[in-house]
């Protein structure tokens, strides 16, 4: 795996997460983007945030505690913005707008479910969607939406998507109906990360933009990001 470094200096490093790839060292043992960085930095990094092993985009990490304190505290407040793209199977019922549920992960499956408000251990989930353009296509509508999430829940774009209607592209996981042939990437991409540097105080900002199909058939539209 060659390595997308972004952006680096003495405090922080962004680099592009490949979908398929690990954010950190698992049971798999296969090659991690984490692992990765360290080993180009000579030491450990701090992992801010995680990516789901099929989502691919930008990640940041600190370089060193205080750094690492810094924007874990920033990324607490939401001072630290993410924006994610994804390719939705169906119309989104406005051109923006709001879900809001409550999710329940199972331990033993590694899944979520929407659960009602007053299920215990259900937490609340909300996410804002924006609608950039949509196509036809032999699976009907596909819809290319930037998300940008409230809380930091388990599967919760995946998850809610689904639930509302609107499952993502190749997601097997929650698109029951995903045809099971042929080896596909979900749709889902962490495109964009801004927040202010933890020693200079200036604001940074992290872009990846997505390729392969089925963002592929919205070139246009992402070249307008």
């Amino acid at each position: 795996m060659n390595l997308q470094i972004l952006y680096e200096d003495e405090w922080i490093i962004g680099a592009v997460k490949p979908q398929g790839v690990p954010a950190q060292a698992d049971k798999t043992g296969d090659a991690d983007l984490l692992s990765m960085l360290e080993a180009h930095v000579g030491h450990s990094l701090g992992l801010l945030h995680r990516l789901d092993r099929p989502v691919g985009g930008v990640m940041l990490f600190a370089k060193d505690k205080e750094t690492e304190a810094t924007l874990a505290k920033d990324l607490q407040e939401k001072r630290l913005n993410k924006k994610y793209l994804t390719v939705l199977c169906g119309r989104l019922p406005a051109e923006q707008g709001t879900l809001e549920n409550y999710l329940l992960k199972n331990a033993r499956t590694n899944l979520s479910e929407v659960v009602s408000k007053d299920r215990k251990g259900g937490k609340k989930a909300i996410l804002h969607y924006r609608r950039l353009a949509e196509k036809e296509s032999d699976m009907g509508i596909l819809t290319l939406a930037e998300i940008t999430l409230e809380t930091g829940r388990h599967h919760q774009i995946r998850v809610q998507t689904s639930h509302a209607g609107f499952p993502i592209w190749g997601d097997r996981k929650y698109h029951k109906t995903f045809p099971k042939k042929g080896k596909t990437e979900i749709a889902l991409w962490s495109y964009r990360l801004e927040g202010t540097h933890p020693a200079t105080k200036k604001t940074f900002l992290l872009t990846a933009k997505p390729e392969k199909e089925p963002f592929s058939l919205f070139v246009e539209e992402l070249r307008e990001l």
